[in-house]
């Protein structure tokens, strides 16, 4: 997949292109990449026209965290067979284009756009100002094909990425991944840690430090599935600060995997949460932690072979 960012100069040919942020890259989205597959087969290149920050971090001046990097994000829509990902610089100047001069002066002349697939809630240009309305009228005077699909709505309400996002920042992850098309994950390299867990624990862990922008759920234990290379493997991760540990504290993501035995520092793993265990906690000391981190895999282990069919 081709990753255009940090530049307005670009141009493509004979595209269909999605239009959003796909935060959340939930199953709502997946039905818009869906029409783009469809169309690829056709000899279209799919693509997918984003921003290289959420629009309210520099419109309002406020500090949205994000479901997915872009790190995390490339990798989600590359296996969705998405051909070119724009990640287009949010500009003071480019928040000022007109609805109009978007389509015209990017979209169609920039992406080589045939065919655009949008959400029917979709608004784009200056202040939103453009809307599905628009894009039907502006279709048929530039000749293009317009798709709009509507929103998908599970278990009594939207999918959307607003209520993933409330979903995984009150721990409820299981719920949050039922929306999503793949669990919430974490992708990052394996970075050293004090090491206490292989010597002193004897339960080696892997550790991540996700971006700062980064939406992560509240501190706590969850079961996860970690993916490295083409392999699979389950494990028990801890979402925090690591509060029983004396030391610098920064937030992390710690990853205790079952039956794994690799050097893994300094590369890139997958961890998906995929069920909330207990919340993060201060023990007395280390021998309490290491038999409450033993139980803690074990009950993983039970999660994973139960709903899974994991078997070491």
């Amino acid at each position: 997949m081709e990753y255009i960012h940090n530049t307005e100069q670009f141009q493509f040919h004979n595209t269909v292109v999605a239009l959003g942020k796909f935060d959340g890259m939930h199953k709502g989205h997946q039905l818009i990449f869906d029409e783009l597959i469809q169309y690829k087969q056709l000899g279209y290149q799919a693509a997918v026209f984003s921003f290289d920050r959420p629009p309210l971090n520099m419109l309002k001046h406020k500090h949205m965290r994000v479901i997915y990097t872009t790190n995390e994000k490339i990798k989600l829509l590359a296996r969705r067979g998405i051909d070119i990902y724009i990640e287009h610089p949010f500009t003071d100047e480019f928040s000022h284009l007109s609805p109009e001069d978007f389509v015209i002066k990017v979209l169609l002349e920039k992406t080589g756009m045939k065919v655009l697939v949008v959400g029917d809630d979709c608004g784009f240009g200056y202040k939103r100002q453009g809307n599905v309305e628009l894009l039907e009228r502006m279709s048929k005077e530039y000749d293009f094909k317009l798709i709009v699909i509507p929103k998908l709505e599970l278990e009594g309400e939207i999918v959307s990425s607003t209520r993933i996002r409330h979903l995984l920042s009150e721990g409820k992850v299981e719920e949050a991944n039922r929306l999503m098309e793949d669990p919430f994950m974490i992708c990052g390299p394996v970075v050293h840690g004090n090491h206490m867990g292989a010597e002193v624990l004897q339960m080696p862990t892997a550790n991540q430090i996700p971006l700062e922008d980064k939406l992560l759920p509240p501190n706590g234990v969850y079961v996860s599935r970690i993916h490295y290379k083409d392999e699979t493997y389950y494990g028990i991760s801890n979402v925090g600060v690591k509060p029983t540990i004396e030391g610098k504290k920064h937030m992390g993501v710690e990853t205790y995997i079952l039956d794994f035995h690799k050097n893994i520092y300094h590369k890139e793993i997958e961890v998906e949460l995929l069920c909330f265990k207990r919340p993060e906690m201060k023990f007395d000391s280390l021998e309490s932690l290491s038999q409450q981190m033993h139980e803690d895999a074990e009950f993983a282990r039970r999660y994973a072979k139960e709903h899974y069919g994991y078997e070491a």
